[in-house]
């Protein structure tokens, strides 16, 4: 392999492809990225047996040929080089960096050493617009579980039926699902469980695109991008029957601007337990006072304006949790849909996008008197 290309582009790439190198591992083979010079382009793929990330970068091509390099140690190298060009050239197992003055050799694996992606055949494919995926992304991935002794709920599940595309998460303590109204014939009636680890790289680079590729197959999704393909194992199911755990008769309505509830939670939780994260919510007619008293650390009280119909109530949440749900709604308010102070809240936007459908749900705390 002989190549040339720009410096900054090159180290861009890499940094893009390093989320993926694990940090530790009993495979060496692991911790490089296979480098493959072919049709004009370098192609770079990082491997940690779950997620899989190719990038692709032009260049100029003098020579083909393929080469697994330490992943971490040549970044440090390209990365500390100049802004000019960078030029690689790979014999047997070894590789030699050179920009303007600097020179270096190291030590490489063979190219055959690297896993190979498993072949499968494609049960599916459709398009999604990048700004739509990153937004339903967002919106689910803070309510998945790291609970390893229940792997379905360590990832989002994606999931099509009845012209609509549904992603859904929960870690036994909040549920998040978005739904999408659109034509998705190509994978109707199919569910599959998505790792958050190649959905969080896949945000990471829908910046400047337009539509994502996605295609399933039996055990793997992919995510085309153009320069950038990520593979993915998908996680083993089945995830759990959401649905018999989401509240149909909470008819209670509490409508409170969410800037200024995020704002009053954050400064109040900073007095509350550090095992628990409880805060109390009583709500009147007109005012929400949000609230906590920890013995030995202190107490704190705040006051929001709010809308609420219904006989005054007190419950308690995790302010953790329901930070995070108030972050990834975007609307100016929130409408909270309550039964009983010990039983499960629904959250969901007031107004925003008529084709999306967001709700969360967020269990209660049981309130010391």
């Amino acid at each position: 392999m002989k190549v040339a290309l720009d410096q900054k582009l090159l180290t861009k790439k890499i940094q893009g492809i390093s989320s993926v190198v694990p940090t530790k591992s009993s495979l060496p083979i692991l911790s490089t990225f296979l480098m493959e010079a072919k049709n004009g382009k370098v192609h770079m793929t990082a491997n940690d047996l779950d997620v899989s990330l190719t990038t692709m970068v032009d260049c100029e091509v003098e020579e083909e040929g393929q080469i697994a390099v330490p992943g971490r140690k040549f970044f440090e190298i390209v990365r500390s080089l100049p802004e000019d060009t960078v030029r690689l050239e790979s014999s047997g197992e070894k590789i030699s960096i050179k920009c303007l003055k600097s020179r270096f050799r190291m030590v490489g694996k063979a190219a055959d050493e690297f896993p190979k992606l498993p072949k499968q055949k494609s049960l599916g494919a459709f398009d999604m617009r990048s700004e739509t995926v990153n937004d339903m992304v967002q919106k689910t991935i803070y309510a998945v579980s790291t609970d390893l002794t229940r792997p379905a709920l360590c990832g989002v599940l994606w999931q099509v039926e009845n012209g609509a595309f549904s992603m859904v998460a929960t870690d036994g303590h909040r549920l998040s699902k978005v739904v999408l109204s659109g034509d998705y014939s190509g994978i109707e009636n199919r569910d599959f469980i998505v790792s958050p680890k190649a959905l969080n790289i896949l945000r990471s680079l829908l910046d400047g695109k337009d539509e994502v590729g996605i295609t399933l197959a039996e055990n793997h999704i992919t995510f085309d991008l153009g320069d950038n393909v990520i593979y993915s194992r998908l996680l083993e199911g089945p995830f759990p029957d959401y649905k018999q755990v989401i509240p149909k008769n909470n008819e209670k309505e509490l409508v409170v601007n969410r800037e200024e509830l995020t704002a009053a939670c954050r400064r109040v939780a900073i007095l509350s337990s550090v095992i628990t994260h409880q805060i109390r919510l009583s709500i009147g007619s007109d005012s929400l006072t949000i609230s906590v008293n920890t013995p030995d650390v202190g107490e704190a009280v705040e006051e929001v304006h709010c809308h609420f119909k219904s006989e005054p109530m007190e419950i308690g949440y995790n302010a953790r949790y329901l930070l995070d749900i108030l972050k990834a709604i975007d609307t100016d308010d929130v409408s909270f849909l309550l039964d009983r102070s010990d039983s499960a809240g629904m959250l969901v936007p007031v107004g925003g996008a008529e084709e999306v459908d967001y709700r969360c749900l967020l269990m209660p705390l049981r309130l010391n008197e």
